[in-house]
């Protein structure tokens, strides 16, 4: 029997294909299948930790679909060392860096 938070966070699996597809308005092309994948273990690293570690101080609307739109926002950015400081991970067991363009870096500002 899956956790409560596996099974949210399995749920939350659908926000990696709407990444990947059309549903936007912008230009940026969509996630390939490598891209898709980075993303989705960076998005389940980061909603693990707000669920284990407690709420970021920067995860505003502290509700699930404010989860969905913390963490997918976060995987979308660079995750440099200021970034994990910022967030309070540490860099070990991280997912590998997400190759996006700078248009595909933008999707996260079309709907916060």
């Amino acid at each position: 029997m899956e956790s409560p938070v596996t099974a949210l966070i399995r749920g939350l699996g659908l926000l990696a294909m709407l990444l990947g597809s059309r549903v936007f308005a912008t230009e940026a092309p969509p996630l390939d299948v490598q891209q898709s994948q980075v993303f989705r273990a960076w998005f389940v690293r980061i909603a693990q930790e707000q669920l284990t570690q407690g709420p970021s101080p920067r995860w505003y609307q502290q509700d699930c679909a404010g989860l969905v739109r913390f963490a997918a926002n976060e995987a979308l950015k660079v995750h440099d060392d200021k970034w994990l400081r910022s967030n309070g991970l540490s860099n070990r067991y991280l997912p590998p860096e997400l190759p996006l363009s700078e248009t595909q870096r933008g999707l996260a500002q079309q709907w916060q």
